[in-house]
């Protein structure tokens, strides 16, 4: 499971919703990822949120290097949008075969098209 910053801020809200899929992940052996660039997002707009801090505990951060920022530049253009956060989640979900949660469905699919990729999204 991929969560964009929608979900990182939902969660520091307290959405039950998010909470659940991050327990559900976790008592069944996975772990849930985060894009740097999402995790970024999500604490410039919650601040030091205590559940923030907690739902991330549990998460897996993955780092930008050099070929993953070419890829979701191009990515980001082909999509027609600015978000290289939202396009970070959709980029890695499809690499690890993972489901999106996110609270921007149709930024979500234009990128998932671009990359000729079924998503499987849980939307928050």
């Amino acid at each position: 499971m991929a969560f964009g910053t929608g979900a990182l801020v939902a969660a520091a809200r307290g959405d039950r919703r998010v909470w659940a899929l991050h327990r559900a992940a976790l008592a069944h052996g996975l772990v849930p990822v985060v894009p740097v660039h999402a995790l970024a997002e999500a604490a410039r707009a919650v601040g030091s949120a205590t559940d923030f801090e907690r739902f991330t505990v549990g998460t897996e951060v993955e780092v930008l290097d050099r070929e993953r920022a070419r890829v979701i530049g191009s990515l980001a253009e082909q999509a027609g949008t600015d978000s290289l956060a939202g396009v970070a989640v959709v980029e890695l979900a499809a690499r690890r075969l993972l489901a999106v949660v996110s609270d921007r469905p149709h930024r979500a699919a234009e990128v998932s098209s671009a990359l000729g990729h079924e998503l499987v999204l849980h939307l928050v």
